[in-house]
C-alpha cells in the first residue's frame, strides 16, 4: 500500500524545473549546490528534478540561504547522497523529498522548518539519527517509515509536533527518543501509539566558561562538564554527583576536612592557618552536588567529567564552613560569574594556580568554582582581630606532592592545642587547659 501510494505522489508532485530564481550546479566531486531565492519548484511541472539523470553522482547537497523549501521528491533515489546542509531559510520539506536515499546517515532539521511532509524520508534505511528543531509543528504520514537504521531521534521543542499516521513504521521501537527535560510526559503521550518507550531527557552539556542557571531538577539524564584544566589544584563546584570510578582515571579530587592554626614561636599569637583537604581515593568516594571540592587533572588541557542516567540539580549557591574559636572560613560555590572586591583586609580568597590567593583588587570568579570568605567570629565587622594568622594555606592530605607550595603539616592526633585551636609547643606549656588526641588536660 505504501509503495503504490508513493508512485501516485511521484506522478503528481515531482518536477522538471527549478523556479526561475533558483539555480543548481553539480561539481565533479559530487557536490550539488542549490542557490537563489524562493521555492525549489513550481507546482505546474510534473516530471523528475533536473539533476535526476545524474542522481548516482550526487554525494553531498548544499542548499544556500534564500531557498525556502525542499521540493517534492527533490532527491528521490539519490542513493549515494550521504550529507545535506539545510539553511535556516527553508521552511518546509515536501513530499518524498529524500525518498530512498540509503546512504544518508544523519539529518539536522533547522529551526526555520515548520513542516515535514508525508514520506519525506521514506526508506532512508541507513539514517541513524535525526535532530528535529522546535519550529517543526507537523510531521506527515510515513515521513520516516522504513528508516530501519535509526538509533536515536532528538526533539528540541518543548511541545511535541503533530504526528500523522505511521510516521515511524518499521522503525525499531527500542531506539532512544531525546526530548527537553520538562516535556517527557507530553512526548510519552504523543508517541504512545508508535510503541516507543525509551524517552529520555536531552543530554546536558556544561562548559566551565558558561554560566549555569537551571531552575529545576532534571532526573535520569546524561550530563557532561568540560573545562580547561591547568594540572594544578583548582576549585570545583558541580550540580550533579560523581562516583570515584567516574573521575579516577583522569583526575584527583579532595574534599574539605578541617582547619588547623599554629603558634610556631609560642608567643600566644596565631602564626599560620592550614586549611586541610583530604584526597578522595576509594570506591566509596562521591562528589556530591552543590558542594565545594578541589580537583586536579592528571594532565593539563581540555577535559570532561561525565556520567549517565543521573540527577542534575537546580542552580544553588551553597557553602561549607570550617571554624576555630576565633575565625570562620566559608567556602561558597557558585554557577554564575561573580566579581569580588576586597572590602575588608583578608576577607576573600580564591584558588589560583594551585594556591589559595587573597583578593586585593577587583576579581572575577568563574562559574563552577568557589571562593572563600574569612570572618572573625568575635566581630560583626569582618577581620579586625590582631590575633589572626598572617599566612593561610591549603594542604591536601593523601598525596606525596600536594601541588600547593610551601605547606607544612603536623598530625592533629599527635600535637597539642590550646582552647583557641592553636598548636603549641608541648615542651614549654604555660599553666592552662590544652587538648591532645581529642582529650583535654590541665597544666598547673
Amino acid at each position: 500500500m505504501r509503495k503504490t501510494l508513493l508512485l501516485l505522489i511521484l506522478t503528481l508532485f515531482s518536477f522538471s524545473a527549478i523556479h526561475a530564481d533558483v539555480e543548481w550546479k553539480l561539481s565533479d566531486d559530487g557536490t550539488l549546490t542549490i542557490s537563489g531565492t524562493g521555492d525549489m519548484h513550481m507546482p505546474e511541472y510534473y516530471s523528475f528534478a533536473p539533476w535526476y539523470k545524474n542522481r548516482e553522482k550526487i554525494k553531498y547537497v548544499i542548499i544556500k540561504d534564500g531557498v525556502t523549501n525542499i521540493g517534492a521528491c527533490a532527491f528521490y533515489d539519490c542513493f549515494n547522497l550521504s550529507s545535506i546542509r539545510i539553511p535556516n531559510s527553508v521552511t518546509s520539506i515536501d513530499q518524498g523529498a529524500f525518498y530512498r536515499c540509503p546512504s544518508l546517515t544523519y539529518v539536522e532539521i533547522p529551526n526555520s522548518v515548520t513542516s515535514i511532509a508525508m514520506q519525506a524520508f521514506l526508506d532512508c534505511s541507513n539514517l541513524s539519527s535525526i535532530t528535529i528543531s522546535s519550529s517543526v509543528k507537523s510531521i506527515g504520514w510515513h515521513a520516516f517509515s522504513g528508516c530501519e537504521g535509526l538509533t536515536s531521534i532528538l526533539f528540541e521543542g518543548s511541545t511535541p509536533p503533530e504526528f500523522r499516521e505511521a510516521v515511524f513504521e518499521d522503525v525499531d521501537k527500542s531506539i532512544t527518543i531525546y526530548v527537553p527535560f520538562g516535556s517527557r510526559e507530553e512526548y510519552k503521550n504523543a508517541l504512545k501509539d508508535f510503541g516507543f518507550s525509551n524517552i529520555k531527557a536531552i543530554p546536558i552539556s556544561l562548559k566551565g566558561s558558561e554560566e549555569y542557571t537551571q531552575k529545576s531538577q532534571v532526573e535520569d539524564v546524561d550530563v557532561s562538564y568540560t573545562r580547561d584544566f591547568s594540572g594544578k589544584w583548582e576549585a570545583l563546584y558541580l550540580p550533579f554527583s560523581l562516583k570515584y570510578e567516574d573521575w579516577k582515571d583522569d583526575f584527583e579530587v579532595a574534599c574539605i576536612n578541617g582547619v588547623h592554626q599554629y603558634d610556631d614561636n609560642d608567643d600566644g599569637n596565631i602564626d599560620r592557618t592550614v586549611l586541610e583537604f583530604v584526597k578522595m581515593k576509594n570506591d566509596d568516594s562521591v562528589i556530591y552536588p552543590n558542594t565545594p571540592y578541589l580537583i586536579k587533572a592528571k594532565t593539563w588541557g581540555n577535559k570532561t567529567l561525565s556520567v549517565e542516567k543521573t540527577t542534575v540539580y537546580e542552580s544553588a549557591e551553597n557553602s561549607i564552613e570550617c571554624s576555630t574559636t576565633t575565625e570562620k572560613f566559608i567556602f561558597i560555590g557558585l554557577y554564575e560569574k561573580m566579581s569580588l572586591l576586597q572590602k575588608a583586609s583578608g576577607k576573600y580568597y580564591v584558588m589560583d594556580k594551585g594556591n589559595l590567593t587573597k583578593i586585593t583588587t577587583l576579581s572575577d570568579i568563574g562559574p563552577y568554582r568557589w571562593y572563600m570568605k574569612r570572618e572573625n567570629r568575635n566581630s560583626a565587622y569582618g577581620i579586625n582581630n590582631n590575633n589572626t594568622a598572617k599566612e593561610i594555606s591549603i594542604r591536601v592530605v593523601g598525596e606525596e606532592t600536594t601541588g600547593v607550595a610551601n605547606i607544612q603539616h603536623a598530625s592533629p592526633n599527635t600535637q597539642t592545642y590550646d582552647l583557641n585551636g592553636r598548636r603549641v609547643n608541648e615542651n614549654n606549656l604555660k599553666p592552662g587547659m590544652y587538648v591532645k588526641n581529642g582529650k583535654k588536660f590541665v597544666i598547673k
